[in-house]
């Protein structure tokens, strides 16, 4: 079943909206402490014979409010719309933020829950709305148009999981800890680009280089073990993340060395999956020590890779794709 996406205007909500159970919040990374939402709010779908629903905002909050800060996301809104679908939500309400929106008092934020005809929400314990934040799940359970759920912090080794706390461990190249967090492998989408073509000319290691969505955070400088996800299949890769201090490039490039794979795939939508760093990105004298450094990291991503394959499978479920089974690792 397909995950039906519905856009709302506070001021115009469409009066035909089916009786839901929505659970709500911005929702970037979908990571395991927002899935225990998800998970009750589809269990209290279940229960009253509604549909289930996830409730959240566009654009980020952030955006309307400091519009000269840059803001990068774990995911994008269309990730966000792929990933609950493929957890189970039945629809999305993407509600539109704005300035006027915000300045809702929390009776209004209700009532206009209520012209959603959501029987049932579930939340987070820290979960703040309207005016000024001056709602909160005591406000929100003091009301009387729909019960309500919420879900106490979701930790991991004593410490609430969150997209804040996600964040950093990205940009800082602990892509490992950050996946566990999120549950599945942290991931960037964007087009194959030209780039200088020194992997298949001069070091004989081709590259896709990916021109990324700019939304994303970008991991640290360095060599990844990973995946990038073509025609909805997974080929292990090798994925440099830097400006190549060996040549001295001033822009920071994303691009990836694919295990047995001799497709054209520029101009191509994809997307580049991180498993784990395996080293910084450093300096090398000349082409040969380079490259020998390559056949090197090769080995340690394939060997990463194969150590991993529940893991990977679990993400590859969730972007309905087959992972394709690279050579020997030798």
């Amino acid at each position: 079943m397909v995950m039906e996406v519905i856009r709302i205007d506070y001021l115009n909500v469409p009066k035909d909206l089916l009786k839901s159970s929505c659970c709500i919040g911005f929702f970037d990374g979908l990571h395991t402490g927002h899935q225990a939402l998800l998970d009750n709010c589809i269990l209290k779908a279940k229960e009253l014979g509604v549909q289930s629903g996830l409730i959240t905002f566009d654009p980020d909050p952030w955006k309307i409010f400091f519009p000269d800060r840059v803001c990068r996301h774990i995911t994008t809104l269309e990730d966000r719309i792929h990933l609950a679908s493929a957890m189970g939500i039945e629809v999305m309400y993407v509600i539109t933020f704005s300035k006027d929106f915000a300045a809702l008092d929390v009776d209004a934020f209700h009532l206009l829950l209520q012209k959603m005809n959501v029987c049932h929400i579930t939340c987070g314990f820290d979960f703040k709305y309207a005016s000024k934040n001056s709602g909160n799940v005591h406000t929100l359970q003091n009301q009387d148009y729909f019960n309500v759920s919420v879900i106490d912090s979701v930790n991991s080794k004593n410490e609430k999981i969150s997209s804040s706390r996600i964040e950093p461990l990205i940009q800082s190249g602990k892509i490992d800890l950050a996946n566990e967090l999120l549950g599945y492998m942290y991931s960037i989408e964007g087009i194959i680009e030209h780039g200088f073509k020194r992997g298949s000319t001069l070091l004989k290691f081709p590259t896709a280089n990916l021109g990324a969505n700019a939304d994303y955070l970008v991991p640290s400088s360095g060599v990844y073990a990973g995946f990038v996800c073509v025609n909805d299949t997974f080929y292990g890769a090798m994925i440099n993340v830097g400006n190549n201090p060996t040549f001295e490039n001033k822009k920071v490039s994303i691009e990836a060395h694919i295990f047995d794979f001799d497709q054209d795939i520029y101009d191509q939508r994809v997307r580049f999956f991180f498993l784990k760093k395996t080293r910084n990105e450093i300096r090398f004298n000349g082409f040969e020590e380079l490259k020998k450094q390559l056949e090197s990291d090769i080995i340690t991503c394939k060997k990463v890779i194969s150590r991993e394959k529940m893991y990977v499978q679990k993400t590859a479920v969730l972007w309905d794709a087959k992972v394709f089974e690279f050579k020997s690792l030798f």
